[in-house]
């Protein structure tokens, strides 16, 4: 997802496309630099599309290869697949299909079957090249979470209501100022109570799951072709700064080398 408009200090890291949708996206493209370490809300299925195996590191460990591989939600990891045609399909942890492969897969960075996803691999590769629409290259992408989350879709259970609705209101307020006691009264809980039911349900603390959510929606708009100061405005970021440091942090790469081409 080179950027065109990068300084010269910048490091690219990659050309491809970024979607979203409810639950998830899918990062698919021509990888180039390799990533730092940095670690996300997300769990993030990676599936090469042109024949060859990328490259994982976690903390005090060498790199593995991998021809598909699973990242567990908040898992510190770096990332290398320079040249390949790539396609990472993130999860959200706490939709229905990120439950069960939360608990298939609860930690670290693990192998997958590449020939159990190859029909997905395949499909996703030529809609890519077909510059196929964002619903169609979505469909497949999630039709790689569900084969992969089949097995315990029947046993995962449901995100609470509550918290459904709580992460409903945060959507909807995501450019606001909002505070957990806000949300906790809307949702009819105490804070306290709040706060210890949304780290269970979800994984993750009420403000660092508002600020994934903000960077959520700064990307998408970044990756279909917004500034990075309109992005990170319609975001919630004070400024593209605070954006970028955010994106660094979580993905490993700079903001501004990643776009949709």
């Amino acid at each position: 997802m080179t950027n065109s408009r990068r300084g010269p200090a910048a490091r690219p890291f990659g050309t491809g496309r970024i979607i979203f949708w409810r639950g998830g996206s899918l990062w698919i493209g021509h990888a180039g630099e390799e990533t730092g370490f940095h670690e996300h809300h997300a769990i993030q299925i990676t599936l090469t599309l042109s024949g060859d195996a990328v490259r994982f590191r976690s903390p005090g460990q060498g790199w593995v290869f991998h021809a598909a591989a699973i990242v567990a939600a908040h898992q510190s990891h770096a990332f290398e697949a320079r040249g390949e045609l790539v396609a990472l399909v993130f999860a959200e942890p706490e939709s229905l299909e990120g439950r069960a492969l939360r608990e298939r897969y609860p930690e670290g960075v693990s192998a997958l079957d590449a020939g159990d996803l190859a029909e997905q691999a395949v499909r996703l590769a030529a809609l890519y090249a077909q510059d196929a629409t964002d619903d169609e290259l979505a469909d497949c992408a999630r039709a790689v979470t569900t084969r992969l989350s089949s097995i315990h879709l029947s046993s995962a259970k449901p995100l609470d209501k509550r918290i459904m609705r709580a992460i409903d209101i945060l959507r909807d307020r995501i450019a606001d100022t909002v505070t957990m006691t806000e949300i906790a009264e809307a949702v009819h809980l105490s804070p306290g109570r709040f706060r210890h039911l949304f780290l269970q349900e979800t994984g993750i603390r009420f403000r660092p799951y508002v600020l994934w959510l903000r960077l959520e929606v700064a990307v998408a708009l970044y990756g279909a072709g917004s500034s990075l100061t309109d992005a990170s405005h319609a975001g919630g970021f004070a400024d593209s700064a605070h954006f970028s440091r955010t994106f660094k942090r979580m993905f490993g790469v700079t903001a501004i080398g990643v776009q949709r081409v």
